[in-house]
């Protein structure tokens, strides 16, 4: 059975903080393994950063929505914004070796997750959805306990 849970937040940086324990309680009610979960939580909150900057330029008082859904140790992540759109062939995390600040979101989105789509097929904004097959990384199946 798929839960999924939705949450609209507006696209001011003070609002990361609630999507980040909404992630982190979500998992961890569904018994993902403690190691996983963080950087699971960076992912989300790296892709919400991205958009408020560069989406929506800083302006905070714009809708992004977000889904999540856990199904037989499958999480998806959905992010909502209606902002500028990009194209997605743009979208490249730097090279992890170029050491400057900023940058690496797309870098650790990529690296974490197992499928990273970004549909900008519509009138305005985009739709990431983000993959991560948790089997093997569920508590349960490796004897942890909460």
């Amino acid at each position: 059975m798929t839960e999924t849970v939705k949450l609209t937040i507006p696209s001011d940086p003070k609002y990361l903080g609630l999507t980040r324990k909404v992630v982190f309680h979500l998992l961890t009610c569904h018994d993902v393994a403690k190691e996983i979960i963080p950087r699971l939580v960076l992912c989300v909150d790296e892709a919400c950063s991205n958009i408020i900057k560069y989406s929506y330029n800083g302006c905070p008082d714009q809708p992004i929505e977000i889904s999540f859904s856990l199904d037989q140790g499958f999480f998806e992540v959905k992010i909502r914004d209606y902002g500028k759109q990009c194209d997605s062939r743009d979208i490249k995390p730097r090279p992890i070796h170029e050491i400057k600040p900023g940058g690496l979101g797309t870098y650790f989105i990529n690296e974490i997750m197992d499928e990273v789509k970004y549909c900008t097929n519509r009138d305005q904004g985009t739709l990431l959805t983000m993959c991560k097959n948790l089997k093997g990384e569920l508590a349960s199946t490796r004897g942890e306990t909460r």
